[in-house]
């Protein structure tokens, strides 16, 4: 089982994007082969049978899933439906609730919405401020999204505090829980019980990522019958193609294949971490496919790692985002910082959470305006 990499010096390679390390299992290559044979017949008008392999792996009734193309089509039907409610109900000027940095994604789905992106900060540890999240929910508010792991840093948000914060919202305010990245963490809050305790809330996931179907486009949320309802009437008729509903019921049923994988994805982020933390970068504990680099230091690794063909995220004025790859391309990474430090790369000295915290007002900006981000599609 061998990731793809890059392992000539001199060949570009990018760790921006979070795509899988490795190539697609065989048999959900030969299952998107036998459907691609019949690409001339329409898919199917409404994807069940997608929709029913995912709820028998959750152990779910098919009423509670909603499916797209992609984890970013099914997270705009969501929030259109949110949006369309909020407006019923009188509000203007609807809002959505974000911590950032974030999924690039989400700007540009509010803007396609019509509505405004309101942020809030990370804490020090990158993961989601809960309390400043809590107190900038207003009657504007359409709906709230939560990354766990958190894209950019990978944090992982403690099931307690996420209890005790999803108790406290009306239950009528629609909250996506993002886990496009949760096969990649070690110790994932129990979604299921989560979306069956509170009727609001929708699990967001995809195949993009561990499943290696970013190519395919195919996504997938779960939760009370009531929460996905509004997505569900949002589907849109024959979006998802006759490949990805072959590739996702395969991918599914290959356990012990993607366990190995998944390990083998840890081990090489812990070694990734590891490796940069001793040649002095600053990496923050993340759980899922990427390595976090914050502030003005991990920026001016960025900077360098791209002038030698290494292609991370830059996550605004925040930090930098590695995607993990394969053990050729981590040591050339760390072989690229080591010659740049003693090219005198500068070091800097500032505050971490000095550099993760964003304004509200400075990030809704920037989400709300820029459409031409590097983002990570789910």
């Amino acid at each position: 089982m061998t990731p793809r990499g890059s392992t000539v010096a001199d060949t570009p390679v990018r760790c921006d994007l979070n795509e899988s390390a490795f190539a697609p299992l065989p048999a959900v290559v030969e299952a998107m082969a036998t459907a691609v044979r019949d690409a001339h017949r329409y898919p199917e008008f409404s994807a069940d049978r997608p929709r029913l392999a995912i709820a028998a792996h959750l152990g779910i009734g098919a009423d509670q899933v909603t499916v797209g193309p992609g984890g970013t089509a099914v997270a705009q039907a969501i929030l259109a439906d949110a949006v369309l409610c909020a407006r019923g109900r009188g509000i203007a000027g609807p809002t959505i609730l974000t911590p950032a940095p974030t999924f690039d994604g989400f700007g540009i789905l509010a803007r396609i919405l019509g509505v405004r992106l309101v942020t809030t900060p990370l804490d020090e540890h990158g993961c989601p401020d809960l309390d400043a999240l809590a107190a900038a929910v207003d009657s504007s508010s359409a709906a709230v999204i939560l990354c766990s792991p958190h894209n950019p840093t990978g944090a992982v948000l403690g099931e307690s505090r996420l209890r005790a914060f999803l108790a406290d919202l009306d239950t009528a305010l629609p909250v996506i829980l993002d886990q496009a990245y949760i096969e990649y963490c070690e110790r994932p809050v129990d979604a299921l019980a989560i979306a069956a305790e509170f009727p609001n809330v929708c699990v967001l996931r995809t195949f993009s990522k561990a499943h290696a179907l970013a190519g395919v486009r195919i996504g997938y949320a779960f939760g009370a019958p009531s929460a996905v309802a509004g997505a569900r009437s949002q589907e849109i008729p024959f979006a998802i193609s006759a490949a990805a509903a072959a590739a996702a019921p395969v991918a599914l049923l290959a356990h012990r294949e993607l366990d190995a994988r998944m390990s083998a994805v840890r081990a090489e982020r812990t070694h990734l971490a590891r490796s940069l933390a001793s040649v002095g970068v600053q990496v923050l504990d993340g759980h899922a496919n990427f390595v976090y680099l914050p502030g003005a230091d991990g920026l001016a690794v960025g900077r360098a790692l791209a002038a030698n063909g290494i292609h991370g995220r830059f996550c605004g004025s925040d930090g930098f985002l590695l995607t993990v790859l394969d053990r050729a391309v981590t040591e050339r990474i760390i072989g690229t910082v080591v010659r740049t430090r003693k090219a005198g790369l500068p070091r800097t000295h500032e505050s971490p959470s000095r550099n993760r915290v964003i304004s509200r007002q400075a990030e809704s900006t920037r989400a709300s305006s820029s459409s031409s981000a590097t983002t990570a599609p789910r």
